[in-house]
């Protein structure tokens, strides 16, 4: 992948954390590029650190969370292989599941990275648009249903020979 557009993927090989530290590496090395992290919440909860990071070098990294409140792939291997029996997999308060927890937009503040949560469709465009024309780091918090499986997906000790193309495994 070559300019004027490029895709950093770990390709979903395990890499849980990588987009945030993946996304400072890659605008350390193109000064003046914004560079847009597309990332879960359980993922980016690995490397949540890595805010400080981008703050204090006031690199235009945009994080991007799409926050399903669920370790999601995690969740869709329950789903698939082990009859949706959970094993700590819900990121929320599981005594009042309406609120939002962890609160990353009070996170973001905190490392005096600038903030903004979505919860509904209508507002993802106006956000995004206000995400990339906010000079350096940038968090926008976006609330997706936690009930959506990521396909296509290969079995552990798979091959790409078994992957799965559709269905819910439910």
């Amino acid at each position: 992948y070559k300019r004027p557009r490029q895709w950093l993927s770990s390709a979903g090989l395990g890499a849980m954390g990588f987009g945030l530290p993946a996304a400072a590496g890659a605008a350390v090395a193109n000064p003046g590029v914004t560079v847009v992290d597309i990332d879960g919440d359980g993922s980016f909860l690995m490397n949540i650190q890595e805010l400080a990071l981008i703050r204090i070098e006031n690199l235009p990294v945009k994080v991007m969370i799409l926050n399903n409140q669920h370790l999601g792939m995690v969740v869709q291997w329950e789903d698939r292989f082990y009859k949706a029996n959970r094993a700590h997999t819900y990121l929320g308060n599981p005594e009042n599941e309406s609120e939002i927890y962890p609160d990353f937009v009070t996170i973001a503040k905190g490392f005096n990275v600038p903030a903004v949560r979505v919860t509904k469709r209508s507002e993802v465009r106006a956000a995004i648009k206000k995400m990339l024309e906010t000079p350096g780091p940038y968090l926008l918090d976006i609330i997706v249903p936690h009930q959506e499986h990521v396909l296509p997906m290969i079995p552990s000790g798979g091959a790409f020979k078994d992957i799965i193309m559709e269905g819910d495994g439910r």
